[in-house]
């Protein structure tokens, strides 16, 4: 059976290999893109916190914005699809009205 003292050192040493590993597939990213790739895992605030080297707070925090910020883009496609679908049909109307204002040709 494994000691206290044991369970603690193969602890740590996880710890270790989490980060590494987590580092390697991080490079190049962003804090806030890293956060949303951690959470994606399934890690906790907490575990993202100590992966990265920030505090919990700060991690809950961009992942609170992150959220509001995607629905917000939601809601502004919605808005903007009625708008390009009118102005295609507004344009096909003006090619409809020129050619029958050259008549045939």
């Amino acid at each position: 059976m494994m000691s206290r003292e044991q369970f603690e050192q193969l602890m740590n040493k996880l710890d270790t290999l989490i980060k590494v590993t987590a580092a390697s597939s991080l490079q190049g990213k962003t804090m806030t893109d890293s956060i949303g790739f951690l959470a994606d895992l399934g890690f906790g605030n907490s575990e993202i916190a100590g992966i990265l080297g920030t505090t919990p707070a700060y991690v809950n925090k961009v992942k609170y914005e992150t959220k509001k910020s995607k629905k917000k883009g939601e809601k502004k496609r919605k808005k903007k699809r009625p708008k390009m679908v009118e102005a295609e049909t507004q344009s096909e109307q003006e090619k409809v009205e020129n050619h029958d204002e050259q008549g045939p040709v």
